[in-house]
């Protein structure tokens, strides 16, 4: 990757070891660079289950740190299946523990009144937002970030967790790695967000006439999975398996003057029901969405258009935070690579990692988690 000495805001170490040994080692050099006033961290979960000695590790860390546990990585325009990415934040940050995302009696928007002074959004002008990706309310953590905070500033994120393994502990702190939770981490960079997706509509609008948390029972008033059957079979002319069409026709919420927001669907249940990956209200407006390796590269080269658009004064001194979505990857199996080389400037490094949900907004739209989309953070010191 390219050399950082430019950047007086990070310090930027890529393992490719891909242990927790080796993690350690990087976070311990990074954390002893004169300057470094806190950690992020993304590590794949090809690490393994994490040792006790590493959380006592964490806990003793003189810096904050925060990141998360992914399925894969992202160096400049590598697919990293094995590996960690240790960054080194020069700029002052405050990290703040949302301490759970499964409790249905938390008042997010009262825990974030008196948790964020008001005016600490204002100075930071950009949020990382870390969750865990399974957790069942990070829709409404959303809601209320937006609600709370409007368009005083940036945020960028995903959805740490496993492909493989449910429930598992994602989430780096300096309390060590937890379930679910949520990190709001708050430095003082100025950033861009670009977000884009690929995924075009091929249905009319439906209305959600009735949905509970994550799962839509009845579109239109008839059961969903009838109505999403209904159409796709209209389109491919034969019966469809769930299993096998749900990935490439996920569903797409309205939003005015934004694109779609797409939601996954990963579960057909008996009564009718669809599971989404995370909660449609009743009263949206949705649509069945399909997509192809072109589109999907398409919006790739609209999120790097975006970022390069606003970043040429600071091109020097900055870095692309990159957040994919892992069901792209799954998508385009081997032609990742192409949207990586994409993605990728030729004037600043860029890290990052493949999500279980994708959280962005672009400081002037509203903050949403989204999924199978793509979004680049592109940072600099103030």
């Amino acid at each position: 990757m390219k050399n950082q000495d430019n950047f007086s805001a990070i310090q930027l170490i890529v393992d490719r070891e891909g242990n927790w040994d080796s993690l350690r080692n990087a976070i311990t050099k990074v954390a002893s660079t004169i300057g470094v006033k806190g950690i992020m961290v993304l590590a794949c979960e090809s690490n393994g289950e994490v040792p006790e000695s590493f959380e006592e590790f964490l806990r003793a860390l003189p810096v904050p740190i925060f990141g998360g546990i992914f399925p894969a990585l992202i160096a400049d325009s590598e697919y990293l299946e094995h590996g960690n990415i240790v960054l080194g934040l020069k700029s002052e940050l405050i990290v703040y523990l949302l301490p759970s995302l499964s409790d249905a009696a938390l008042n997010y928007d009262e825990w974030l009144i008196n948790t964020i002074p008001p005016e600490t959004m204002l100075d930071a002008q950009t949020m990382f937002v870390f969750v865990d990706g399974l957790a069942p309310r990070v829709g409404g953590l959303m809601e209320s970030l937006f609600n709370t905070f409007g368009l005083q500033g940036n945020f960028i994120g995903g959805g740490a967790g496993s492909l493989t393994i449910p429930n598992s502990r994602c989430l780096i702190t300096s309390q060590g790695v937890l379930r679910d939770t949520a990190i709001l981490v708050l430095p003082k960079l100025h950033s861009h967000v670009s977000v884009a997706h690929g995924w075009l509509p091929i249905s009319r609008s439906l209305e959600v006439t009735s949905s509970e948390g994550n799962v839509i029972l009845t579109l239109d008033w008839e059961p969903a999975l009838d109505v999403y059957r209904s159409i796709l079979e209209s389109q491919v002319g034969s019966s469809i398996d769930f299993a096998t069409v749900a990935p490439v026709y996920p569903l797409g919420i309205a939003r005015l003057n934004m694109e779609y927001v797409v939601r996954d669907l990963v579960e057909a249940r008996e009564d009718g029901g669809l599971v989404c990956v995370v909660n449609v209200p009743t009263g949206s407006l949705v649509q069945v969405m399909n997509g192809n390796e072109d589109s999907l590269l398409a919006a790739a080269s609209t999120v790097r258009a975006m970022a390069d658009s606003h970043a040429d004064p600071i091109s020097s001194q900055s870095v692309d935070i990159v957040i994919d979505c892992i069901s792209r990857a799954l998508y385009l199996g081997e032609k990742i690579s192409l949207e990586l080389n994409t993605l990728h400037s030729d004037v600043r490094p860029s890290i990052g990692a493949f999500t279980l949900g994708e959280i962005a907004n672009s400081g002037h739209d509203c903050l949403e988690f989204h999924n199978k989309t793509v979004a680049v953070a592109t940072l600099w010191d103030q």
